[in-house]
């Protein structure tokens, strides 16, 4: 299960780190926002099942705010 979510979550902060490099307009804002979301939503749930601690130490201090805040 640890290796399923990290690498979900290490797919979905790539992208959005690709995004975030060109982000310019509200609608891609937009995206950053969703991704934002999900990621939040995973790392919140790996939490509270107990498995954040499995995660690797990049994943477990992962910021995702950092997504949405400017460069």
């Amino acid at each position: 299960m640890e290796n399923y979510i990290e690498d979900v979550v290490n797919q979905l902060i790539e992208d959005a780190l690709e995004v975030k490099s060109k982000a310019v307009d509200d609608s891609t804002k937009g995206v950053l926002l969703g991704y934002y979301l999900c990621i939040s939503s995973i790392l919140n749930q790996a939490t509270a099942f107990g498995v954040h601690d499995k995660l690797s130490k990049k994943l477990q201090e992962f910021v995702p705010e950092s997504l949405i805040n400017p460069k």
